[in-house]
């Protein structure tokens, strides 16, 4: 918790209330419209209600993709589950890009770390997927899709990422066929990102950047993904080792930069 700051030397204490006053964001899967009433779950009036104190009269924003972002306020609090009713449109909802992750999920916090920054970025579908060396065998879809909502409410964005179902690679073969594929590879060979012309890339076809487990790529996976892929480019992130997870960051991070997304 932040609980001051400092300048000149001095700390600046910084009330409660006031980190209080930001507007909180609540991803609603309906469709919303000036005047209507929505029963928000007890996981959000546990947090609403009992963490961050909020009454009858508080504000909320309550947003999807299809509705765009809206003003509510509470108008009732039961013992398990709130009430907000919809009174004014804050903003509509903008176009993403068309970049979407295939990762091979790895152990621990990681994986969580790659779904909430991944969703931070603005991907719009991620692909879970296992490949010779990869060592989970098994996801939760339901609690990552929980990770993709929690981080869009925290950073602002309107829409959630798409989880599909954890698979094999070569039963990505249709997405791949459809798409303009940048395998990020530890194996040197790949190219600088920079070497892409932009314009080869249509901006119609989805964008699939690919990161592999973290003992990298079989060879006849390399072969697989490049002989089956719409477009194919084989990257490198430079000489260095990096974890599974610091090189789904790196390459999102590059990816949106360079088709202008950032």
């Amino acid at each position: 918790m932040i609980k001051g700051c400092v300048k000149d030397g001095k700390i600046l204490k910084i009330k409660l209330s006031l980190l209080m006053s930001f507007m909180k964001r609540i991803y609603c899967n309906s469709i919303l419209n000036e005047g209507s009433t929505y029963q928000l779950e007890e996981k959000y009036y546990i947090h609403l209600i009992r963490v961050m104190r909020l009454d009858i009269g508080s504000e909320i924003a309550l947003f999807n993709s299809n509705s765009g972002e809206w003003k509510a306020i509470i108008t009732k609090i039961n013992k398990k589950n709130l009430i907000a009713e919809v009174v004014d449109k804050i903003s509509d909802y903008v176009i993403e890009p068309n970049i979407s992750l295939l990762f091979s999920p790895i152990k621990n916090l990681n994986s969580e770390a790659i779904i909430r920054q991944s969703t931070e970025l603005g991907v719009k579908n991620i692909f879970p997927t296992s490949f010779q060396r990869t060592v989970i065998k098994k996801i939760n879809t339901e609690k990552f899709s929980s990770y993709s909502i929690g981080a869009a409410q925290q950073c602002g964005r309107m829409s959630i990422p798409i989880i599909d179902n954890y698979q094999k690679i070569d039963q990505r073969l249709d997405l791949l066929s459809k798409s303009n594929v940048l395998m990020f590879d530890e194996n040197l060979k790949g190219k600088s990102i920079q070497k892409i012309d932009p314009l080869i890339i249509d901006d119609k076809t989805e964008i699939v950047v690919i990161i592999g487990p973290e003992g990298g790529f079989e060879e006849k996976e390399r072969d697989l993904i490049s002989k089956n892929s719409k477009t194919f480019h084989n990257i490198s992130l430079g000489p260095q080792i990096l974890k599974a997870d610091t090189a789904v960051i790196a390459a999102l991070s590059l990816t949106f930069h360079y088709f202008s997304y950032l």
